[in-house]
């Protein structure tokens, strides 16, 4: 077996929309890259090619329609007990030797959910790559302060109707039955992203099965330093201010943090920097100079983004391990952010930038302005960043490691 190619199956509910998308679409390719044959499974499938099938899981059209004329009541049941009959089909015909899964909840209501990983681990060895807390808890993604997915969530969840949402009688019976799957699957291994995240699926549901660290990679040979001069003038921005990147996909998420961001910018003084947004939504900021690029997937677009910035600054109040911040980081752009989830893996202070001494805008103000008042060293900075980058983050060395799991999980588990 030490060698020879895998036949690998990675089933999660978008293809390569999103960060958790994105991230397994990169190990995806690390993995084809390094010989591996890799089929995707998916509900939301990608416009773009890729460099491995994919097969989309979904009801098909009569199924789909014969569950449309069914009571309410009964729709989602008949549509989890044929998705589970569906994928079973599936895997019975690619006959893989590992699964690998990633997010499912994005495909609730097509029926996706926690029987999958059911069907998969009686097909073969699974490893989930956790992009959230979402396989340990009740139904959140994020806990935020709640920490009742340690000994049990209830109807008490404080936010039942966040996305994805469940209503709050059903939680307590969703965290059971999280209970007893991971309890009774001796062949499931959880891998994190982060430390944090490590850390908190250890203290809940995953304490009995086996938590590995393995970091996200990316294609480091596209996100890297380019002439800061070059890349403003690409994007048509001249100013004299500090530049400071901010970036999310939706600003009106409430985890991504505008709020913070609001805050902390009213505590800086008015005109002293300049800011080049990414993402849909608006953040107020009418006090400092501003230049939006809106939603962007183009990864040109953003690398030219990261290298005319000075500065990235991350207020997410909570994350795993930012796509972004990583990005940056091997861009060569200093990063200030805040001390929460896996910001402090990537965030190293003196050699991939600062990090807030609490999670508030007030303490971000104060870390951006300890930032900007060490502007001598942003030189040096930009090429800690970008060994650090190729230290921690190189998606063929996430490949390497995803692999060498993949075979000892296959070896029944040695050295696991």
């Amino acid at each position: 077996m030490t060698g020879a190619a895998l036949n690998v199956v990675m089933l999660s509910d978008l293809e390569d929309q999103g960060g958790a998308a994105v991230a397994a679409s990169r190990l995806a390719t690390g993995l084809t890259c390094a010989g591996h044959r890799v089929t995707r499974i998916v509900y939301f499938e990608s416009t773009r090619p890729q460099p491995w099938e994919t097969i989309r899981l979904d009801l098909g059209r009569n199924s789909g329609r014969a569950v449309r004329l069914l009571p309410n009541r009964t729709r989602p049941a008949v549509r989890r007990i044929l998705l589970r009959r569906r994928l079973r089909a599936i895997l019975d015909r690619l006959e893989p030797d590992l699964i690998n899964i990633h997010n499912l909840h994005g495909a609730i209501p097509a029926g996706w959910g926690l029987g999958l990983v059911v069907e998969c681990s009686e097909t073969a060895p699974v490893v989930w790559t956790m992009h959230d807390m979402w396989s340990f808890t009740g139904r959140c993604a994020y806990s935020w302060d709640c920490d009742l997915f340690r000994s049990g969530c209830d109807h008490s969840c404080p936010t039942p109707n966040e996305h994805p949402t469940l209503p709050p009688a059903m939680i307590s019976s969703a965290w059971r039955y999280r209970a007893d799957v991971m309890g009774s699957m001796g062949n499931l291994v959880a891998v994190s992203p982060s430390r944090w995240l490590q850390g908190e699926a250890e203290s809940g549901l995953w304490r009995s099965n086996r938590v590995k660290y393995i970091p996200y990679g990316l294609p480091l040979e596209n996100f890297r330093p380019i002439d800061q001069n070059a890349a403003r003038t690409a994007l048509g921005i001249e100013t004299t201010r500090p530049l400071l990147l901010i970036c999310a996909a939706d600003w009106r998420e409430r985890r991504k943090g505008a709020q913070v961001l609001e805050d902390a910018l009213h505590h800086l003084p008015p005109g002293s920097v300049c800011l080049l947004t990414l993402g849909a939504g608006r953040i107020e900021m009418d006090h400092q100079e501003n230049h939006s690029l809106g939603f962007v997937e183009d990864e040109r677009l953003k690398v030219l983004a990261y290298s005319a910035a000075d500065l990235f600054v991350h207020p997410a109040q909570v994350d795993n391990l930012p796509n972004v911040v990583i990005e940056a980081i091997a861009c060569g752009t200093p990063v200030v952010g805040l001390p929460i989830g896996g910001v402090p893996d990537m965030v190293v202070p003196g050699v991939t930038g600062w990090l807030a001494g609490a999670s508030n805008g007030e303490a971000l103000a104060d870390a951006i302005t300890g930032a900007l008042a060490g502007r001598e060293e942003w030189s040096r900075l930009r090429l800690s960043c970008r060994s650090y980058a190729e230290q921690h983050y190189d998606d063929r060395v996430q490949a390497e490691r995803y692999t060498d799991l993949f075979r000892r999980l296959m070896n029944r588990g040695e050295g696991l």
